[in-house]
């Protein structure tokens, strides 16, 4: 006759137990002062209790039918911590390993004897363990969203998207006094290219409808930006995605009508002026891409081609500086 488990211990365990699987069908924890939990709670403690007396009355009835000696040892195990009981228990040898007369198992190979040792206690309860948590998760992926990837992805991807229109409504947006080249953000840059600006400058904006992005010639070079400055050239594509063109309407005032929020023109920006400095040139400043359109507009101030007021794709001989927005032959204009 062993001593049973005390029942604070069932109480913990229940407790956890029960929590786990509200846990594993609602996938938070706003449950906790949930009325239903703790009602549920409350019941298993109920149970628990009955359990407990029940329990108590069939001990004692069964501490009744033990010898002197039985009871003595019971009621030295009474004595022991149930911890201490519980560590014992789980490395506890068997009576063969005790007396020193374990058998062999009826095999061998190359002269290699097998004991019939007896596994641990708490080897076959880790094994219990792990078999019981494969058929729980089993049956959680199948039958509900708990440890289910596609749905964690999903909840993940829509708290993200709400922190960050949070984030956006509060956050200042980029100006074309305060935008600046950010490499960081030319992953995102390229991103937003190929759904609104690809359908007009094509693929690596090599050109289509619109003008080659990757050449050093542009058809709106804005005065205030018409100089060999560093950010002359980030600030000119940023202005002209801004403002557009007024030439050709096709080319939208993306950011002054509200289309594209300042911060994602910065990205934009980012990106076609990065890839405009990694995109190869001949001394003229013309993409030697053979895929790539031909150059529309005056070469630009800021380009090493540029030997002040000359080279332009349309006019070759005309040595008007690059000014102010020159004709348009495009949807889209750089």
């Amino acid at each position: 006759m062993k001593p049973r488990t005390p029942f604070v211990i069932n109480a913990i365990l229940s407790v956890f137990l029960i929590t786990g699987a509200f846990y594993m069908f609602l996938q938070n924890f706003d449950f906790i002062t949930n009325p239903i939990f703790l009602a549920t709670i409350a019941i298993s403690f109920v149970l628990l209790l009955i359990n407990n007396s029940l329990n108590a009355l069939i001990d004692a009835e069964k501490f009744k039918l033990l010898s002197d000696s039985e009871k003595k040892d019971y009621l030295e195990l009474l004595k022991t911590p149930y911890l201490t009981r519980l560590w014992r228990d789980a490395f506890k040898q068997s009576k063969a390993e005790e007396t020193g007369e374990i058998k062999l198992i009826d095999h061998g190979y190359d002269n290699i004897k097998e004991l019939d040792n007896q596994l641990p206690r708490w080897y076959i309860g880790l094994f219990a363990v792990t078999i019981t948590y494969g058929v729980v998760y089993l049956f959680s992926y199948a039958f509900t969203s708990f440890a289910h990837p596609d749905v964690e992805y999903e909840e993940e991807y829509k708290t993200q998207m709400a922190e960050i229109a949070e984030y956006e409504k509060i956050a200042p947006q980029a100006t074309i006094e305060t935008a600046q080249f950010n490499p960081d953000a030319v992953a995102d840059g390229k991103v937003i290219y190929e759904q609104i600006c690809k359908t007009c400058h094509g693929e690596g904006a090599k050109g289509l409808s619109g003008p080659n992005q990757t050449d050093d010639y542009w058809i709106n070079i804005q005065e205030e930006y018409n100089n060999a400055k560093e950010d002359s050239e980030f600030k000119n594509i940023f202005y002209t995605v801004w403002n557009g063109s007024k030439n050709n309407p096709t080319m939208r005032a993306f950011g002054a009508t509200g289309e594209i929020k300042g911060n994602d023109i910065v990205k934009v920006a980012s990106y076609l002026y990065q890839l405009n400095k990694n995109s190869p040139k001949d001394s003229e400043g013309r993409s030697i891409d053979k895929t790539a359109k031909e150059p529309q507009g005056n070469l630009a101030p800021w380009s090493k081609a540029y030997k002040g007021g000359s080279g332009t794709a349309t006019a070759p001989n005309d040595t008007t500086p690059p000014a102010v927005t020159t004709q348009n032959s495009s949807n889209s204009e750089k």
